[in-house]
């Protein structure tokens, strides 16, 4: 799997642009960055932008959402399936321990409430990645 970060936004929050070197399948992790960088690197790379995962539903952490759904409109979103606030009225609904595909790269959605009570962790155990949104604060 390969992961490009990218940082800004409010809080300056991450979001993560992953994919599959081998089927070129990418999901983006928080849309909470300006995406034209991200866009970008779709492009250069010739990504399959298939789905969005959104750690919890604090605004900040899918404010880009809209341009994601605007350039992409098949595009699946992946929320905890008891969302606190609501981002979008069709989405995926997950649960703890249940298993998300990106291409060939496998993610074991984490149940972490603390920071919010529909705080979600993203993990793949093969590349030892983890995506824990703001269960933990880089810095703090």
């Amino acid at each position: 799997m390969e992961i490009r970060t990218y940082q800004g936004g409010f809080d300056d929050n991450l979001s993560y642009l992953i994919w599959c070197k081998e089927t070129k399948c990418a999901a983006i992790i928080d849309p909470s960055v300006s995406p034209t960088m991200i866009f970008e690197t779709i492009e250069d790379k010739s990504l399959k932008l298939e789905k969005i995962l959104i750690t919890h539903t604090h605004r900040d952490h899918w404010q880009y959402i809209d341009d994601y759904l605007y350039k992409y409109p098949l595009i699946q979103t992946v929320i905890f399936h008891k969302p606190i606030d609501n981002v979008l009225e069709n989405y995926r609904k997950v649960v703890h321990n249940e298993i998300i595909s990106v291409g060939k790269n496998l993610l074991t959605v984490l149940h972490t409430p603390g920071h919010l009570e529909d705080s979600i962790t993203f993990w793949d155990s093969k590349n030892k990645s983890i995506f824990t949104g703001d269960t933990m604060f880089i810095g703090r």
